[in-house]
């Protein structure tokens, strides 16, 4: 399964996919360790945002994925997002304004979206398109990584130096 090679060689893990789609487009997905969480995140997504569609999980909607990452992680591009009311959309559209391979705080992000900082991170818990919306290019305030749910700081950590990022010995505190 090609698509599952290249989602495991730029996540360094492998992941279980499920996607939402709304008239053929892809508007949110979501990928965790086990199918089952995959779907349950996939879910706390729909909820939050209010989306409905169908949830599915195909080869072609991997390679499209795959596609989409390539694009965003090693030429550059900015994702396009859906024309779809997503909640506080604000932060999903500055958040993509961050160039590839720059980082910026999460502060910054909450004020540049004009969001309360609470309602930020929800924001980014419910991402609905994870790295096509670059939330891995996010820092504390000390340059340490924070968050990455679900599948954690390390598998940021390699996005970021993907991009050319690279964090100080101490990232992780």
């Amino acid at each position: 399964m090609i698509e599952m090679g290249i989602l495991k060689e730029i996540l360094g893990r492998e992941v279980f996919v499920k996607f939402l789609l709304q008239n053929n487009n892809v508007i949110a997905y979501a990928w965790h360790y086990t199918e089952e969480k995959a779907l349950n995140h996939l879910r706390r997504i729909m909820d939050y945002h209010l989306l409905e569609g169908s949830v599915l999980s195909s080869r072609d909607l991997k390679e499209w994925l795959a596609e989409r990452l390539r694009e965003v992680l090693i030429e550059g591009e900015r994702f396009r997002l859906p024309e779809i009311e997503y909640k506080n959309k604000r932060v999903y559209i500055e958040l993509i304004k961050v160039p590839h391979g720059k980082t910026i705080t999460y502060g910054e992000l909450s004020r540049r979206a004009g969001t309360r900082y609470h309602e930020m991170l929800i924001a980014l818990m419910r991402n609905p398109l994870q790295v096509l919306i670059p939330c891995h290019r996010l820092l504390t305030r000390r340059g340490t990584l924070m968050g990455f749910y679900p599948l954690g700081k390390e598998v940021k950590k390699r996005l970021l130096e993907m991009e050319g990022v690279h964090l100080e010995a101490d990232w992780n505190e």
